[in-house]
């Protein structure tokens, strides 16, 4: 857990990844062998994609070589699927969730000098990538969503060529470039809309690795509990209450786990502790009541 925290804290973000889904498994630690593939992706990436320079083509073509090359892919709703939760089973198999997608694609890039990074976008992490560019210098259609999105992220340098740092959001799912139409639609399908409110800025701000790695825990957690490895859950829920101390969801989930795992008198510390923690949620009184009738004598031994 100590190597996590370091991870997350000297900003890297891959690293903190791969870390917490092996641990989640009770994989061994070593990640060496996905971060060299990662290096060769890139590569790869720079000499069959003839990627020079970080600029708006050169990123089109990473995203073609990454989605077609390498084929990647991915699915919405992964809940039940461990494999595509599991970062290094997605370096493994190339099939993965927004989440995990995003941190290898963002990586894949960085390597290669782009300004590319994770967004925790609601209902569904996105890649956000900031190209420099000059600002006569025409771009594609397909990155109309620059122009769009200039008021709120794209800035002038003060230098003699006028550069413009142009905003990009992707898709990690498909390598899709998304227009700010879409990213409306997206937003106000996840937070309710209200009259003639605009969708902030701020939707689209990078993601804190402590954010992306807390998310990616959380898809783990569930797509464990779902195959009912509840041993294994019970270590990704471990490591999110290592890293959010105060969340009482978190020891209530806790739990349960301990609950299903025949440990009564560990999953009563855990509820009891949500129980003062949230004594309005309506689990509260449940938990309450299930206490009451948890038989915590401990077995006779002959």
């Amino acid at each position: 857990m100590q190597s996590l925290e370091q991870a997350i804290q000297s900003n890297q973000l891959l690293c903190a990844g791969l870390l917490a889904s092996r641990h989640s498994v009770g994989v061994d630690t070593d990640i060496s062998d996905c971060l060299q593939q990662l290096d060769r992706w890139a590569r790869q990436a720079q000499i069959h994609a003839h990627i020079s320079q970080p600029d708006h083509s050169a990123f089109l073509r990473l995203l073609t070589f990454f989605y077609q090359e390498l084929a990647f892919t991915g699915a919405h709703d992964s809940a039940d699927t461990c494999q595509l939760n599991l970062l290094h089973e997605v370096f493994a198999y190339r099939n993965g969730t927004p989440v995990t997608l995003a941190v290898i694609l963002s990586h894949v890039a960085q390597r290669l000098g782009f300004n590319a990074r994770c967004v925790n976008f609601p209902g569904h992490f996105l890649v956000r990538c900031d190209i420099v560019c000059k600002e006569d210098k025409a771009l594609p259609d397909s990155f109309a969503l620059s122009t769009a999105l200039n008021q709120a992220h794209c800035h002038k340098t003060s230098d003699a060529e006028h550069k413009q740092t142009h905003s990009v959001m992707v898709d990690p799912i498909n390598g899709h470039l998304l227009s700010v139409d879409v990213l409306k639609q997206k937003y106000f399908s996840v937070i309710e809309d209200i009259d003639n409110e605009c969708m902030p800025k701020e939707a689209l701000d990078p993601a804190s690795n402590d954010e992306v790695v807390v998310h990616m825990l959380h898809q783990v957690k569930s797509s464990l509990i779902n195959a009912k490895r509840y041993e294994h859950a019970l270590r990704s829920i471990d490591l999110l209450i290592h890293l959010c101390p105060n969340n009482p969801y978190e020891r209530r989930d806790r739990g349960v786990l301990l609950h299903e795992l025949d440990c009564p008198q560990l999953a009563i510390v855990d509820y009891q502790y949500f129980i003062r923690q949230c004594p309005q949620d309506p689990a509260a009184s449940l938990l309450a009541q299930q206490v009451k009738h948890m038989d915590i004598t401990p077995p006779v031994m002959h």
